[in-house]
């Protein structure tokens, strides 16, 4: 027997409640650990992909991101990926892009040596393994408890970056425009038969 793949997923008001716990924490990257839990639900990249931005993909001025194809996932039985131009918050939830524009012009983001849009304090560019252990210390602070796709209790210890991704697909399913292929786009699986299998009953009816 095929054993099941459990999903973790949070609201948009525990994204506020993540929010909160990075200036909670406090110290000088508390506005870096925002920006990371707001781009990873935003646009549900993937902890390979976001700790690969650069300044120069984010388009403000266009309200747009563009994804170079070279830093998102490939599969190797399949075409490669391509580029891929995203609308910053596009339902108007998160303010994405004042939050981005702050940040870039804070005097902390500004001293770092590097374009990279998530420094840490050893180097020009965090790790995947450091974005995953912020992301579980915010939902710690927070007292944040992601919803587990089998129903079951969940500790804030099991939060993880891409439970932001799933969420994702969770508040665009809360509009009643918006379709399966739309969070397909959004997240850019490669079929949509991969989509239906994981968000088909996220989609109220």
């Amino acid at each position: 027997m095929t054993e099941q793949t459990i999903h973790r997923r949070v609201t948009v008001d525990q994204i506020d409640d993540l929010r909160d716990a990075a200036h909670d924490i406090g110290g000088n990257l508390a506005d870096r650990n925002e920006v990371l839990v707001i781009v990873a639900s935003d646009f549900g990249l993937r902890v390979g992909e976001l700790n690969q931005l650069k300044r120069s993909h984010f388009r403000l001025d266009e309200n747009s991101l563009l994804l170079p194809a070279d830093i998102q996932k490939d599969y190797p039985t399949q075409q490669s990926p391509t580029s891929v131009t995203m609308n910053i918050d596009p339902y108007g939830i998160f303010g994405t892009k004042r939050l981005l524009k702050r940040y870039f012009n804070s005097d902390w983001w500004q001293d770092q040596e590097g374009e990279y849009v998530f420094p840490s304090r050893q180097s020009e560019q965090m790790t995947t393994e450091s974005i995953r252990n912020v992301i579980e210390k915010l939902a710690v602070e927070g007292d944040v408890s992601p919803r587990r796709s089998d129903g079951e209790p969940a500790d804030p210890s099991e939060m993880h970056p891409h439970a932001l991704r799933h969420s994702l697909a969770s508040y665009m399913l809360q509009d009643s425009d918006t379709r399966l292929i739309d969070v397909r786009n959004r997240l850019r699986h490669r079929s949509i038969a991969t989509t239906e299998r994981i968000y088909e009953h996220y989609q109220e009816r």
